[in-house]
């Protein structure tokens, strides 16, 4: 049982090393499921976090479902709307971008970004082209435009394409392709997207991503260090956002003009019927635009996202090191289920806690989902093994205790195991200490062979124990048909009642042998007296012994009294004596007899105080002077001599 309960403890350690390295292996690894499930948890964080300011010098110029329903609005009532008319129909005439830039730059922007592949001629005439271009020439490289690697499949294989603006100004192009993970979601920064698409396809063009062009178009520097993911300042809706129409509503527009001073304004799809929603981290449904927006942004603050630990390998072994140190750490230090669950679910918090500020503080990603799993499991691991690994010790102490004390109060000592613990090493009780010793039995063993002898023995010993544990009594030891037990210790419930349970065994006791008697006649066997001895006192309880061997027991002054007086009731020729402080417990419950006091030996200096028990108050006599009759008969019959002092 020792050997298992060992094996499991260590099997707990072992599961919990072995997940580890699981989470070492599947970091190094970078599954998609694995990237999958890692970019559930840091968009989990992000969402915690919420938004955070955006710079305030970007405007996102929306072509919104309210712009797009103007046409009906100017095909209905054309002399009314006349500046309507470049948007009647989606898609509309360039002349619309082309008054939008010059109201804007009117405006004082800094730059206009224009989110919208214009790489074939107008649907309206070379006119409408010229307009555009005549704009896109005046204001040159601070405008712009939107390119994009196409990527399609056909009959003949995969088709790749690079789309340019059909405009031959000096204005800035910038690609507007994006990457999504595994789970679907655009995190990636749009220059990495890009780049997987030119190594992956071959495409030899140097353009940047949409933001660098923007960024490039109001004259700012690119920073030397970009990051891998995106930084997301918010949902959708974290930039401000102007309705299309409403740069060329000549009455509206001198109301906001203003706002557009020294931004750089993002002309782009919103509205749903585009399609152009993305899913992010941090929104399922973000319009393209937005997300070019956020790109922007980031690369004018410098904000960059990245992995706390870039290299996959470095990373899911500092992870290991660091999962196993606390799993193992908490293992070895909490033993029992609840303190093993509290501590777990502690580290977790605590783990999801720094991945958290690390994003939020220092904008750098730590693993979470996969650690937080292996710990999960590793505290799972720990309160499985434990409950099991506690349950066979438990097992284990119920069948010793079970050899000592009675099953009720075996119960109560593991319902407080560290009481258990706190015995083992010694404690001073208050309690009852009954001897009990067969009368004549050497004369018996004489009269029987060996295996009779101990056949008698045990079955004397059976229904002794019985009567003893059936009142909480404690079995101490057998000293070869003496019996010692205590009541009160190592569970008390109070003196009286401690004192009143060894009472009570002694009369179950004296009960059950007269009743063995009769039967051991039946079978031809001698009957057998007993003589038992209580006394009252302070005793000190634990193992004693070597380290070879220990034996749980009871020793002191009380004991030796309980041992003496046991022997007296040979002298004075009764079954049960009991002490002073044991009467004084009891005496509102027993009828007694008192034999004055006598000097005991080891304790000449002073005279004890002993009393005979007749039976429970309210109760016959009748047993108590049968026995003393048979006993008398009993100790007057002559001794039989061993078989080689006999004469011849």
């Amino acid at each position: 049982m020792v050997k298992s309960y060992r094996r499991l403890f260590q099997l707990g350690h072992g599961l919990m090393v072995s997940w580890a390295v699981f989470g070492a292996i599947a970091l190094a690894a970078q599954h998609p499921w694995i990237v999958l499930i890692e970019g559930q948890a840091q968009s989990f964080l992000l969402r915690l976090r919420g938004a955070v300011p955006p710079p305030d010098d970007i405007v996102i110029l929306g072509i919104d479902e309210y712009s797009l329903s103007q046409g009906d609005l100017y095909r209905a009532d054309p002399d009314r709307y006349p500046f309507l008319a470049p948007l009647a129909i989606w898609p509309w005439q360039r002349q619309a971008y082309a008054q939008a830039i010059e109201q804007l730059m009117a405006a004082g922007a800094k730059a206009v970004v224009i989110d919208v592949l214009l790489v074939d001629p107008s649907g309206y005439g070379p006119a409408d082209d010229a307009a555009l271009e005549k704009t896109l020439a005046r204001w040159g490289d601070r405008v712009a435009l939107a390119a994009a690697y196409d990527v399609s499949s056909s009959d003949f294989g995969l088709f790749t394409n690079l789309l340019e603006p059909i405009y031959s100004s000096q204005s800035q192009v910038g690609l507007i392709n994006l990457e999504a993970d595994v789970d679907g979601k655009y995190r990636a920064f749009p220059s990495r997207g890009i780049e997987t698409l030119r190594q992956t396809h071959g495409f030899e063009d140097n353009l940047p991503s949409l933001a660098g062009a923007a960024l490039a178009a109001a004259d700012s520097p690119l920073p030397d260090r970009q990051s891998q993911d995106l930084f997301f300042y918010g949902p959708a809706g974290t930039f401000p956002v102007v309705s299309f129409v409403q740069v060329l509503d000549p009455t509206n527009w001198p109301l906001i003009a203003d706002q557009f001073e020294g931004k750089i304004v993002l002309i782009g799809p919103m509205a749903e019927s585009f399609q152009d929603r993305k899913r992010t981290p941090i929104d399922n449904a973000m319009p393209g635009v937005e997300i070019h927006a956020h790109a922007l942004a980031a690369l004018m603050e410098g904000k960059t996202l990245g992995a706390a630990v870039p290299n996959p390998l470095a990373q899911g072994l500092l992870t290991a090191i660091a999962i196993g140190a606390i799993g193992l750490g908490l293992g070895y230090r909490l033993t029992q289920p609840v303190p093993r669950l509290v501590g777990f679910v502690g580290a977790i918090t605590i783990w999801g806690g720094l991945a958290y500020l690390l994003m939020v503080q220092g904008d750098r990603l730590m693993p979470v989902a996969i650690p937080v799993a292996c710990l999960g499991m590793g505290g799972v691991t720990y309160i499985a093994t434990g409950a099991v690994s506690n349950r066979l010790e438990e097992q284990r102490l119920r069948r010793t205790l079970e050899r000592y004390v009675a099953p009720s109060v075996a119960q109560e000592i593991l319902n407080q195991p560290e009481d258990f613990t706190s015995l083992t090493v010694g404690q001073r009780f208050q309690a009852a200490v009954l001897f009990s010793d067969i009368r004549g039995f050497s004369r018996i063993s004489y009269q029987l062979g060996a295996e009779e002898t101990v056949s008698l023995l045990n079955t004397y010993l059976d229904v002794m124990v019985a009567a003893i544990l059936e009142h909480r009594g404690t079995i101490d030891k057998f000293i070869g048909d003496a019996v010692m037990a205590e009541f009160g210790a190592p569970k008390s419930q109070g003196p009286e009642h401690d004192a009143l349970g060894a009472v009570s065994a002694a009369l179950a006791m004296r009960k059950v042998l007269a009743t063995l008697r009769t039967t051991l006649e039946v079978q031809g066997l001698p009957p057998l007296f007993n003589g038992i001895g209580i006394s009252y006192g302070e005793l000190v309880v634990g193992n004693v012994g070597s380290v070879q061997r220990l034996e749980y027991t009871a020793i002191g002054d009380t004991v030796n009294v309980a041992s003496r007086i046991e022997g007296l009731t040979k002298l004075i020729g009764t079954d049960i004596l009991i002490t002073q402080p044991c009467y004084d417990l009891v005496k509102d419950h027993i009828v007694t007899v008192d034999h004055g006091t006598h000097v005991l030996a080891g304790r000449e200096q002073e005279a004890v105080q002993v009393y005979g028990i007749i039976s429970f108050k309210g109760e016959s006599d009748d047993l108590y002077h049968q026995v003393q009759k048979d006993l008398v008969h009993h100790l007057r019959q002559p001794k039989a001599m061993p078989p080689s002092t006999q004469p011849t």
